[in-house]
């Protein structure tokens, strides 16, 4: 039976599946501020979501343990007013920004959502307008009628079903399995929004999931032995799977693991054996020649006293291990790996001062391979959160090793200085003040310029329910 029937007869199961109580996730989506405020809570002690490390959370952890001053109940009062009392919820999001840099220019961003939600099930959509999408490389839509307003993206759309612990979501929405507020290592919000199916279960203090989709065809190259000439593959395909394991044990210790693998190639379709959520990918491609890219990362959270956050996060792409006797496999080919530390405090010396200090490294090739259909990026975007430099995700892995930092190395001076005032649940203004030193150290995001920039901007949001 063809993919698509099976998902399709799936859904239907799911659906048919009754039940009295309200179990309906509405998220909070990545790209608002609350995360900001989330974080602080989180380090502060005031609250920890049930799994800290699974985002977008929903918006019942707002209401958890909200704070009676300004800062909570707006929160909690805007994603009310949001979703709205209904089943039917309906926004409009009106932003406008002025930059200087050398110039002064004008951006605009109109969004668009609407959100049906009952019991177990949840349909959604958003729709974006935003002028900073003629000035993204990375933007992949049509932008030949862009002067007359004919352009734009949908960032989200998605049903979402939920039944007795288990999840079952297809569509498209921003991820992050990581700290709140700090690009993950693994799966990170930093591309566009991609499509792809999450299963997950929840009991109690452990959470399985299972992630899968179809990224971008690409024309690609692969270098199968160290001196051959790249081949060129047009086309290729290219898929995506993971399965992860949350394991909350309190308020004060979660750790998550993850297993991801790409793969593809030329007329490669989708293979169901990366569909088994008690798999090793290692295994399939050991065993089963199942040929693809693999990473596992370990993630940790610790809080040893009530407003002290400790984060970890151990990323491994590859660990060049000697197997044939006489060949020193470890002299020719790097280990590529990751890693994140993060301290964080909240009400320390100052209440309402959030402070966080995070230190990463990037091995040289981490997230590359000898076949570019297996890199870890989507439309050329990586995956996490970015890699800056001369290396970029999107190269052909080398089949050597090099010094690190890969040469040339470049250092930049980034400060970002930014005011957020909330007049109401209804409308925000905000400041930035910016310094970048060097922009062509970030060469994979917009809205970047070297030296002082400055940035005045409002938003204000529309939103009602309809009760049916």
């Amino acid at each position: 039976m063809p993919l698509r029937k099976i998902i399709i007869s799936f859904l239907l199961l799911w659906t048919w599946s009754y039940s009295h109580g309200q179990n309906v996730e509405k998220y909070i989506y990545l790209d608002d501020i609350a995360y900001k405020y989330i974080d602080y809570r989180i380090n502060s002690g005031r609250s920890v979501p049930g799994f800290v490390f699974y985002q977008p959370y929903d918006m019942e952890l707002i209401k958890q343990g909200a704070q009676k001053r300004k800062g909570g109940i707006y929160f909690e009062k805007f994603w009310q007013r949001y979703y709205g009392p209904g089943e039917i919820s309906g926004q409009l999001d009106l932003g406008d920004e002025l930059r200087y840099n050398e110039v002064a220019f004008n951006r605009y961003r109109l969004r668009g959502g609407v959100h049906f939600t009952h019991e177990n099930i949840t349909l959604a959509n958003r729709t974006e307008v935003n002028q900073d999408y003629k000035h993204d490389p990375g933007y992949a839509g049509d932008l030949s009628e862009s002067a007359h307003w004919l352009y734009g993206r949908v960032n989200d759309a998605y049903i979402n079903l939920n039944f007795n612990g288990f999840n079952v979501f297809f569509g498209r929405v921003h991820r992050n399995w990581g700290p709140v507020g700090s690009k993950s290592l693994m799966l990170s919000d930093n591309p566009y929004t991609y499509d792809h199916f999450l299963f997950s279960y929840t009991y109690k203090v452990l959470k399985i999931s299972l992630i899968f989709g179809r990224l971008e065809d690409l024309d690609a190259w692969m270098q199968a032995k160290t001196g051959q000439e790249p081949v060129f593959v047009p086309d290729a395909r290219k898929y995506f799977s993971g399965h992860r394991l949350d394991l909350a044990f309190s308020d004060r210790f979660q750790i998550g693991l993850t297993e991801m693998a790409v793969y593809g190639g030329e007329g490669r379709d989708f293979e169901f054996a990366f569909l088994n959520p008690i798999n090793f990918y290692y295994g399939l491609q050991r065993n089963d020649g199942r040929q693809m890219n693999g990473m596992w990362s370990v993630d940790l959270y610790y809080k040893p006293w009530q407003r002290l956050t400790l984060y970890g996060q151990l990323l491994i792409d590859d660990v060049i291990v000697n197997n044939d006797p006489g060949v020193d496999d470890r002299a020719r080919y790097p280990d590529r790996f990751g890693i994140m530390v993060s301290a964080r405090t909240g009400d320390w010396m100052l209440e309402g001062l959030n402070l966080e200090f995070t230190y990463n490294r990037i091995w040289n090739r981490t997230y590359q391979s000898k076949f570019t259909y297996e890199n870890y990026h989507y439309r050329e975007l990586s995956m996490i959160f970015g890699r800056y430099g001369d290396v970029s995700v999107t190269d052909l892995f080398p089949l050597k090793k090099e010094p690190f930092p890969l040469p040339p190395v470049t250092k930049n001076l980034v400060t970002d200085l930014s005011v957020h005032y909330f007049f109401s649940p209804l409308l925000n203004a905000y400041l930035q003040l910016q310094y970048l030193k060097d922009r062509n150290h970030y060469a994979n995001r917009i809205n970047q310029f070297e030296g002082f920039s400055v940035s005045i901007g409002a938003q204000i949001v529309l939103a009602g329910g309809i009760i049916l």
